[in-house]
């Protein structure tokens, strides 16, 4: 941060192989996986919508930023953690080059075209394909432009690398009000309840992600006035309503997969740390994976589930594991990433299994500039829904002091991991993949105890206009 503007170092350089800082503690942030949906959300109504505990990353403020272009009134106070959005009238149907820099943009697609459809301002939205984390390749869109024609009956007319989604003159009959994904898909599941919120017929999703961001966004859209039903099911209903929402304030949960990332921190470190502002239940998963290889005693949740203590000094060695990575309830995907520099440290080799994201294995080039001793393989898999899977094996490793670049952003702190645990000096170029979705980041680690120091070189992100007090 320099004059208010978001800073992104060019590289960072660690000092590792210390011990975290007596009474280490973090104070979690609001969940980047609910964030921008909940501020796409604020375009299904011409009232003001206030976020509370949002996360400052940089995808909050490009999000900011291209709703910006469009009209919306949008104001922030990085401070007190609050945004102020208020899209009274949308006074543009282009959305900014900013929305390929990030794959969450495609948001704002569904919300957008839902508030054309009920106040007639524009007949169509012209978007750009989003980048964001490719995990070996871009992502593919299939999904959302196939909800798009589902929600919609949109036309969609491709050039070069914008697409226009045009709406009908009337909507169509509701002939096939089931919307279904190949694969549970997070993305996807927000971004039908966008688009579904305001829907005069009733439209069902199946299949639907049970990530613990679903349920709390389902529930502020409802708050909001629309009529989604099957909370924590993997099958939604809107009922149908018509028009546009109401404001609200609406409070963004706390970031399950920020506390687990500085949990594995710790862990890597055998070391303590507390993480305040959590939910522990949303962090089932990982955290019983954490207790099943450290122990019940490494862990402490408070009674309101709120804040949590972890304490690995006295963690014993431990044998390699097998992770199956799947939707939640399960493993979650995005962290076995994170997971891999605190496994090299087992006495056997572990095994990873993750068929979401068959082509995230990016980290672990960079990972092998420690010492990580692993290898994978894509493996095919027949008659199932699943196509392909990608298993690791993470062999025991010495970590030793090197020079990375960051991939995408649970990868990137994967590697912070690396270099913490490493004895020596370790430089890590592209950081910030990381600031994506870490919130004052280095901040946080250099409180902790990690010798931290970032580069003078890099970018300012131009920050959003301030809430006037």
């Amino acid at each position: 941060m320099h004059d208010d503007k978001f800073f992104i170092p060019n590289h960072i350089t660690i000092n590792g192989g210390k011990t975290l800082r007596d009474n280490a503690a973090v104070s979690i942030s609001g969940a980047k996986n609910e964030v921008l949906g909940s501020m796409a959300a604020a375009v299904l109504t011409d009232r003001p919508v206030v976020l509370h505990n949002v996360p400052h990353i940089s995808d909050v403020l490009d999000m900011g930023h291209i709703m910006n272009d469009l009209g919306v009134d949008i104001r922030h106070d990085p401070k007190t953690r609050v945004l102020w959005i208020h899209a009274e009238k949308i006074s543009s149907n282009i959305l900014s080059d900013a929305a390929y820099k990030f794959r969450a943009s495609y948001y704002i697609w569904g919300a957008l075209m839902a508030r054309f459809a009920a106040t007639g301002e524009f007949d169509r939205l012209v978007i750009k394909v989003p980048g964001g984390c490719s995990f070996g390749g871009k992502r593919a869109i299939d999904y959302h432009l196939d909800l798009m024609r589902n929600i919609f009956g949109a036309r969609i007319k491709t050039a070069d690398t914008t697409m226009e989604l045009i709406l009908p003159k009337r909507l169509p009959e509701n002939k096939s009000p089931l919307y279904s994904t190949r694969k549970m898909s997070h993305g996807a599941t927000f971004h039908w309840m966008l688009a579904a919120a305001t829907s005069p017929q009733t439209k069902m999703i199946y299949n639907a992600s049970m990530e613990p961001e679903v349920p709390h966004l389902l529930g502020e859209l409802n708050k909001m006035g629309a009529n989604l039903r099957g909370t924590g099911t993997t099958g939604i209903m809107s009922t149908g309503r018509g028009g546009l929402l109401n404001g609200a304030n609406i409070e963004i949960m706390p970031d399950r997969l920020e506390t687990a990332s500085y949990a594995l921190l710790a862990m890597g470190l055998r070391d303590k740390i507390k993480l305040n502002g959590t939910d522990a239940e949303s962090c089932r998963p990982w955290l019983n994976s954490v207790i099943e290889i450290a122990g019940k005693n490494s862990v402490s949740v408070s009674p309101d589930g709120e804040s949590m203590s972890f304490d690995f000094s006295n963690m014993c060695e431990f044998h390699g594991q097998k992770f199956l990575m799947s939707p939640i309830p399960g493993k979650e995907t995005d962290l076995h990433q994170i997971w891999a520099p605190v496994l090299s440290s087992a006495i056997t080799a572990s095994e990873i299994y993750d068929p979401i994201w068959p082509g995230r294995h990016g980290h672990l080039p960079e990972l092998a500039k420690f010492g990580l001793d692993s290898s994978f393989e894509i493996l095919k898999i027949k008659n199932s829904v699943a196509k392909n899977a990608l298993n690791i094996e993470i062999r025991p490793s010495l970590l030793r002091p090197a020079i990375v670049s960051g991939m995408d952003l649970r990868g990137t702190f994967g590697l912070i991991v690396a270099a913490a645990m490493a004895n020596g000096q370790s430089d890590i170029e592209s950081p910030s993949f990381a600031l994506r979705g870490y919130p004052e980041m280095i901040q946080n680690l250099q409180n902790i105890g990690i010798n931290v120091i970032q580069t003078s070189d890099g970018q300012f992100i131009k920050p959003l206009p301030q809430i006037t007090r």
